[in-house]
């Protein structure tokens, strides 16, 4: 069990505690009334899903209705949320509009999933409350999707991304401005010229939440197969977003990235590989990127191999192919450049938050550029662990661990200098299991001193020295 779901499956027994001892559960109205296309499978599966979630945590009460004639202000007094998988124009007065929103903003909380955006058009308060209206789905099929806000406890226990079939939807009238997004499409685990795709900034945002009001939103995208509800972590997010908005947990809903938000930034001479060195780099170089507004303000890493192309709702391109990522955070990215990238030609960098850009930067692409980053001395070898010797044979792309076997040996000649003096190298490559780190095994005289400087020469460039200790 990871340690964030740890944390909360905790919290949650705490809250059983206090709920036992200081009143009963929060009620939630869940509404399935549909007046448009009807997820009839998804629908029996939510209802179950919703009841089993209320008796598992003793902490809620769920009750359903098809009945839209009960949402007004004196029925809905009893109950701390509403939630919608609706669709259509649902038959509504005027006062029980005014009733709904006013709930809302009262301190109460509203949720929705799925369908619950292609409902009441012709009601611009609801998609302004609600964050947006359906706008197409172009992808029915499994894709990669991005925990864009891997601290927020509603969708922590996901992170950093994962994978999910679903009916992606896309949406109009969505700003965030007005909601701060929890998950997001990642669009290079898609088809982009698929016919129906309306929105042309690539911002595909899967599930938000905000403040309305006193009150609290959530929505889900998710809700067109009945595994949509059924799969555990997705009923965890379900189960949260449901405390959250009955305001059992907190999380923050303030929005980030919209378009009034400053893109990316990156420092002057804020591309360098490990060794702390800018300048000259090697194709499948990794290298930090030091910078402002990186992330909207979140932080993650990589738990394996392949690593993801976004994090936290970052990518980063380099020469307009997607640069795998280690880690996150709003000042600083470590990245892996591209193996693809050929020497001499030329090459710039941007970092995207979400669907803001950075200005782009220049790099200086060469066949090799070593930077030693740790040695292991065993007797009569050292083995040396750096970044930057560039091409190899055979080719590993760029996030993917070196092969076991066969080997991948390096395509430049390397040389190492120990205390100034040659010594022999009898294996550069890859280092087997790891991603973008190369191993240079050496022969070091058995009387060499305890403490002693080491250096690689690879094309036309020397590392920065390496001190080697007891």
């Amino acid at each position: 069990m990871n340690r964030p779901l740890a944390r909360f499956i905790a919290a949650v027994c705490l809250l059983l505690s206090a709920s036992a001892a200081f009143g009963a559960p929060r009620r939630i109205l869940y509404v399935t009334a549909t007046y448009g296309f009807r997820h009839t499978d998804s629908i029996e599966a939510s209802i179950e899903v919703m009841q089993q979630l209320a008796q598992e945590s003793g902490l809620l009460e769920i009750v359903h209705t098809e009945d839209v004639s009960l949402l007004t202000a004196e029925f809905l007094r009893t109950f701390d949320a509403v939630y919608f998988f609706t669709s259509g124009e649902l038959p509504l007065s005027d006062q029980q509009k005014s009733d709904l929103l006013e709930f809302i903003r009262q301190g109460k909380g509203f949720g929705g999933s799925h369908s619950a955006t292609d409902c009441l058009y012709t009601w611009p308060e609801y998609g302004n409350m609600i964050g947006g209206y359906f706008d197409g789905h172009p992808w029915a099929r499994e894709a990669a999707v991005d925990v864009e806000d891997p601290q927020n406890p509603l969708i922590e226990h996901l992170a950093p991304n994962f994978r999910f079939t679903e009916e992606f939807y896309q949406f109009r009238a969505f700003s965030r401005d007005q909601v701060r997004v929890l998950l997001t499409l990642d669009t290079s685990s898609v088809d982009m010229t698929a016919a129906g795709i309306n929105r042309t900034d690539g911002d595909f945002a899967l599930a938000w939440i905000r403040n309305y009001g006193k009150g609290r939103v959530f929505y889900s995208a998710f809700g067109h197969f009945p595994e949509s509800f059924q799969l555990r972590p997705i009923r965890t997010m379900l189960l949260k977003a449901l405390l959250w908005l009955t305001g059992a947990i907190d999380a923050d809903a303030t929005p980030r990235s919209g378009p009034s938000a400053a893109p990316p930034a990156v420092t002057t001479n804020g591309v360098q590989d490990l060794s702390g060195v800018s300048g000259a780099l090697a194709p499948g170089n990794i290298v930090a990127v030091a910078g402002d507004r990186l992330t909207s303000g979140s932080h993650s890493e990589a738990l394996a191999a392949p690593l993801p192309l976004r994090l936290a709702g970052t990518h980063v391109e380099v020469n307009g192919v997607s640069a795998p990522l280690f880690s996150a955070k709003p000042d600083r990215l470590l990245v892996q450049l591209p193996t693809s990238l050929i020497p001499g030609q030329p090459t710039s960098l941007t970092v995207s938050s979400v669907n803001r850009t950075s200005v782009p930067v220049p790099l200086s692409i060469v066949p090799a550029s070593p930077a030693i980053v740790a040695a292991v001395r065993t007797p009569g070898a050292l083995v040396l662990y750096l970044t930057g010797l560039g091409a190899t044979v055979p080719e590993v792309g760029a996030g993917v661990a070196a092969p076991i076997s066969p080997l991948s040996q390096t395509a430049a000649h390397a040389s190492v200098l120990v205390n100034g003096q040659p010594a022999p190298v009898f294996f550069s490559g890859l280092a087997p299991g790891l991603v973008g780190i190369y191993q240079l095994n050496v022969i070091v005289p058995s009387d060499a001193p305890s403490r002693f400087e080491v250096a690689v020469q690879a094309g036309d460039r020397t590392s920065v020295p390496f001190v080697v200790q007891p």
